[in-house]
């Protein structure tokens, strides 16, 4: 299903590599810190594994315009507390700085060059892989390296010159897990599969559910989040102007397709049964019915909800998260996100279940509630994940392929 020439096919000692990861990563921008990374402790492994390595260290954070589009500094700092041996930091990406120190790296160690998006080029698209080759910094940094290993799996949908645009391209260990796990959910997952739905990006993954289901591979989808929204508007359930405003403009595009989409397999979706909203700072468990009356921002699902969440879960082989239930990130709302990971978890040791979190925000929140080491998989991509479950060769799977040394 996957092609690519694996970064263990070739012989990497004292050879000088850059490694392309995705650890954007959840920072609390008041307290200039980062919150909780699963991604860079995944990529901590790959790091030790290229010991015997000049290894220079590129990737993203955000991007242009948002509060939490820094510097890489933090990231470094976070790479130098878990790895064992020198991590440097360069406030640059292709300019003399970063040219001069990659020059200078010295087998064994780390250099972390500056969040890659602050170069404008690489917040374009290109389809064109040649394209992306010609681009200055492509053209400033191949030639300083042996080998390029790609393994940002969470910004493999993305067509940037750092992601697609290296003239050859090693799979890095990342990306190889994640391709044998996406392998096992694609092609023969153990039954009965269930994808527990959440988080915004509501018409990507109403998409993949639909596609899934079409194909016969989906036993039941647990929606809650703007997906839920989305759908219940669509069926004529009213959830409330700010729930409405926030898929207003999916809904508009799809609202027919949602609805014979619903019919057709209305017995394996399941919508929450009750929500909850924020009232003087405490929770509120309401009724579909009770939406409109109130008419608030519905931020987790109700106790019902989560207990029929976790029926299905303890009953399913196969488990798939891509995005929390609740806005996890207010402690208000948090419950039933954290009941979810638990309940992933209890699948995992009690069923043998294959769980598998979607990475990005879900990823995050099961690292916050202590579940993330008991799960199967945590997938570093959420979107990456969500695109390749909705049946759709993404960019970096492509570039590998026709990249390969």
């Amino acid at each position: 299903m996957f092609e690519y020439t694996s970064y263990k096919d070739v012989d990497l000692k004292g050879k000088k590599v850059l490694i392309r990861p995705d650890i954007n990563s959840n920072i609390d921008v008041e307290n200039n810190r980062i919150r909780e990374s699963p991604r860079i402790h995944a990529l901590i492994p790959a790091l030790n594994e290229l010991k015997d390595c000049a290894v220079v260290v590129m990737g993203h954070q955000s991007r242009p315009g948002k509060k939490d589009f820094t510097s890489f500094e933090l990231h470094a700092e976070e790479i130098r507390k878990l790895l064992d041996r020198p991590v440097k930091y360069v406030d640059d990406i292709f300019g003399e700085k970063a040219v001069n120190a990659i020059k200078e790296l010295k087998v064994g160690e780390v250099l972390v060059l500056d969040n890659v998006r602050k170069w404008e080029t690489e917040n374009k698209s290109f389809k064109d892989f040649s394209e992306a080759e010609k681009t200055e910094m492509i053209q400033t940094l191949a030639p300083l390296f042996d080998y390029i290993i790609a393994d940002a799996f969470g910004a493999a949908h993305r067509a940037q010159p750092s992601i697609i645009g290296w003239p050859k391209m090693l799979a890095g260990p990342t990306i190889i897990k994640e391709f044998e796990v996406m392998s096992k959910i694609l092609e023969n997952p153990e039954r009965p599969m269930t994808m527990l739905i959440g988080g915004a990006k509501a018409i990507d993954k109403y998409k993949a559910m639909k596609y899934n289901f079409e194909n016969g591979k989906l036993d039941h989808a647990l929606c809650s989040g703007l997906t839920a929204i989305l759908i219940m508007e669509a069926i004529g359930i009213k959830t409330g102007e700010p729930n409405r405003k926030s898929i207003a403009k999916d809904l508009e595009k799809a609202r027919d397709d949602i609805k014979a989409t619903y019919e057709k397999f209305k017995d394996k979706i399941i919508l929450p049964k009750d929500l909850v909203i924020e009232e003087n700072g405490n929770r509120k468990v309401i009724g579909l019915d009770e939406l409109e009356k109130y008419n608030a921002v519905t931020g987790d699902i109700g106790p019902e909800t989560i207990k029929t969440f976790e029926e299905y879960i303890m009953n399913s082989k196969t488990i798939i998260a891509n995005g929390p239930p609740g806005i996890f990130e207010k402690e208000v709302f948090r419950e039933g996100t954290f009941k979810m990971a638990k309940v992933m978890a209890r699948a995992t040791q009690e069923k043998g279940a294959l769980t598998v979190i979607g990475g990005g925000e879900m990823g995050t929140a099961a690292e916050m509630s202590g579940d993330a080491d008991k799960v199967s998989f945590i997938s570093t991509g959420g979107g990456a994940m969500l695109e390749i479950l909705s049946g759709n060769e993404v960019p970096l799977v492509k570039a590998l392929r026709e990249k390969r040394p």
